[in-house]
């Protein structure tokens, strides 16, 4: 009798359930590593974000680098996806990079998060051409926003091939995160700006590229 007493209270023990939201240690994780960067970031800056201990964590997570993989698919997933989504569906067009541009504009002038940057630029940044951090995703980053910007350029005339309009959107996309780090409100001037260039170019007589 005692014995099986015993099993079942194991039993109920190994079947019991987290007492905490993984989303939400994962999104407090996030805005840690967002803040400070994967090295900077220390167990104890974790633990103090997500209310966990160091064994909770790793027995949730894993290592520290688990965590921030974690972290990093939460923030493509709400926080970069719904900004490439209108550009990335299928008819898109240049008012969606227009207003991705825009509201990136209206993100940087809201302060809070903006002078964060971008939380993978910042890691690419850091990363410093190791790929320790990222590996392939640092270049599958790139090419999915080139990709955007190079789908809702389709069927459309630009002036020049819109593979490399779609290139310089990125690597302007770049830079203006990284701007953000040291002033947001300038930030928000150059994305402005780069939501005028592309209406010009709409406008813009046909080049090379463009003529039939």
């Amino acid at each position: 009798m005692l014995d099986r007493t015993v099993r079942g209270v194991k039993g109920w023990q190994m079947a019991r359930p987290r007492s905490f939201s993984t989303d939400n240690a994962v999104q407090a994780a996030a805005a840690v590593f967002w803040a400070k960067g994967y090295r900077d970031t220390a167990i104890a800056d974790l633990e103090q974000a997500t209310g966990l201990n160091r064994s909770s964590l790793y027995a949730a997570f894993g290592t520290k680098q688990a965590i921030f993989g974690r972290a990093l698919q939460w923030y493509l997933r709400d926080f970069i996806g719904p900004r490439l989504a209108p550009m990335e569906r299928p008819g898109a067009g240049p008012g969606d990079i227009e207003r991705f541009f825009a509201g990136l504009a209206d993100f940087f002038r809201g302060g809070g998060q903006a002078r964060r940057g971008c939380l993978m630029i910042n890691t690419i940044a850091e990363d410093e051409g190791r790929g320790t951090l990222l590996g392939p995703q640092a270049g599958a980053f790139r090419d999915r926003l080139s990709g955007a910007f190079a789908n809702a350029m389709s069927g459309q005339r630009w002036p020049g091939p819109a593979s490399q309009q779609a290139q310089l959107l990125t690597t302007t996309t770049f830079g203006i995160w990284l701007t953000a780090r040291i002033d947001p409100a300038s930030a928000a001037q150059a994305a402005d700006a780069t939501a005028a260039c592309t209406r010009s170019w709409q406008q813009a007589p046909d080049g090379p590229g463009n003529r039939s």
